[in-house]
């Protein structure tokens, strides 16, 4: 039995040393353009350190006007839709967690089939929607949009970590005084961190890195995001300024990467709890 525990365990660590190398590679080869001073992607000669090191591409990036407007931009995008979608959809998880009333086994019934069809299959519709009422290239709009898209996921998750929260504690509360806001925001919310964090995570990575819906809905440059700046970088084939483009790439994933570091311990627990049925 320890034999084939050992060559279990040997078996996959080697199957997981292999994914890492897969998917360090061309986050290396990225990196590498962007810290050198060459002005192809490509290169005859394979090497570790980076050819003229250099931070003048990252310091190209944000001399460049257009750059800081996409990052902008997708700030204004990513962490409005992020307060506006967590805010109402703490609000909506608690009362199914909490209340019972008609309709709230069809609703999250009806969360779940939203939850599973592609977001651009709704894609024709909300634009019609948003041409009628004049929200294409608004502010408003994106993130209206983008908080329509995430809400679904986010009431279900958040719904079902508050289920696991005892009810006793609430009634201990009632007991010494407190009224059911006072319970919600002093009791609920502090508990539910791990859940919240990782919700605004998953909320917040869409708008920054959405390129389709953001170019569908988007023809005002002043409104573009990152991706669609990124986009336009590399429109020309023929004239990519390939060390620009990397070090904007790595600008546009490293938030995300530093969000990840920093919720890392909530990440586990607020899916896996997160993520329990009635």
């Amino acid at each position: 039995m320890k034999k084939k525990i050992s060559l279990g365990l040997i078996l996959s660590h080697i199957i997981l040393i292999i994914a890492c190398i897969l998917t360090i590679i061309p986050i290396w080869w990225v990196l590498n353009t962007a810290l050198s001073n060459r002005v192809s992607i490509a290169s005859t000669q394979i090497s570790l350190i980076p050819e003229g090191f250099t931070f003048n591409n990252f310091i190209e990036v944000f001399r460049n006007k257009n750059f800081t407007l996409w990052l902008r931009n997708s700030i204004i995008f990513s962490v409005g839709t992020t307060l506006l979608t967590l805010f109402c959809a703490t609000i909506a998880a608690y009362a199914f967690s909490r209340f019972d009333f008609k309709g709230k086994k069809v609703g999250l019934m009806f969360f779940i089939v939203l939850m599973m069809l592609p977001i651009t299959a709704a894609m024709v519709g909300q634009f019609r929607i948003f041409r009628t009422f004049g929200l294409l290239n608004k502010y408003i709009g994106m993130i209206l949009l983008y908080s329509a898209g995430a809400m679904a996921f986010s009431i279900w998750n958040l719904k079902g970590y508050f289920d696991t929260i005892p009810k006793s504690l609430e009634e201990a509360a009632l007991v010494d005084g407190a009224n059911k806001l006072q319970i919600f925001l002093n009791v609920i919310l502090p508990l539910s961190k791990p859940a919240l964090a990782i919700t605004a995570l998953f909320i917040f990575i869409v708008p920054w890195t959405d390129f389709a819906a953001a170019f569908l809905f988007i023809s005002d440059p002043d409104k573009y995001t990152l991706a669609m700046g990124l986009y336009q970088w590399a429109s020309d084939p023929r004239n990519i300024p390939w060390p620009l483009f990397a070090a904007g790439s790595i600008i546009v994933a490293a938030p995300l990467a530093i969000l990840y570091l920093v919720f890392q311990r909530y990440i586990v627990s607020g899916l896996t709890v997160g993520g329990v049925k009635e």
